[in-house]
């Protein structure tokens, strides 16, 4: 059995999202306690979407018509079975100065089929790029027929090693077919091209803040 790490680590002036006041910061709380010298540390800026994190469909439809990450079923994300696409950076095409991930691309990656129910990992060692400013502005991002396929396979969850899915210049427009579906998505993993095996099992769990459409997890494949 191997135990790989797809958890990006967290510190500061790491890349973020540009939200406001969303760029991570460690802040020194040290303090004495019965004449000793502790360490301790607060985390500013520690938003939904810093590091690797899961996501469900409430970031689109508000809670109403999903559920929070502290909702999110134990049995779907603990050991799951999940299919591994490893679709090279270097083989994709580009289009508006960034790679994409095409529907050819992801038939070329499927050795066999996806049983429903499972989790598709994407992978294209694009995590490599984790400690770079411009990891987030030059992510790849899906077709849309790609990710039509993907989520046609009904799985528990889509994850990738690449932060921004959409085409921000020219929309493909998936979005709210992903949000509408259910499915729980997990961004941004790194070591993805470390996996050499198709099938291997995923665990990924979110930090159990309540009431949160989005959350920093810990999450580890595992081949048998």
């Amino acid at each position: 059995m191997k135990i790989i790490d797809i958890t990006g680590p967290i510190y500061e002036g790491m890349w973020d999202f540009g939200f406001p006041g969303g760029q991570f910061k460690l802040k020194q709380l040290n303090y004495d306690f019965l004449g000793e010298d502790y360490f301790h540390e607060g985390f500013e800026g520690m938003v939904g979407s810093t590091g690797t994190f899961l996501e469900t469909g409430a970031t689109c439809l508000g809670y109403e018509k999903s559920i929070p990450t502290d909702k999110m079923p134990l049995e779907k994300l603990v050991n799951i079975d999940a299919c591994v696409l490893q679709t090279p950076y270097e083989t994709l095409n580009e289009k508006d100065g960034r790679k994409y991930i095409s529907l050819n691309d992801i038939k070329k990656a499927e050795k066999e089929g996806v049983p429903e129910g499972s989790a598709i990992i994407v992978s294209m060692g694009y995590g490599k790029n984790w400690d770079k400013k411009d990891y987030m502005e030059k992510s790849p991002f899906f077709k849309r027929d790609a990710f039509y396929h993907l989520l046609d396979r009904s799985p528990v969850l889509i994850a990738s090693d690449f932060p921004g899915w959409e085409n921000v210049v020219n929309p493909e427009n998936f979005l709210k077919r992903l949000y509408g579906s259910g499915v729980f998505v997990l961004v941004s993993c790194v070591n993805l091209e470390t996996i050499k095996k198709y099938k291997v099992k995923l665990t990924a769990l979110p930090i159990k803040v309540l009431n949160v459409c989005m959350c920093p997890c810990r999450a580890v494949v595992i081949e048998e």
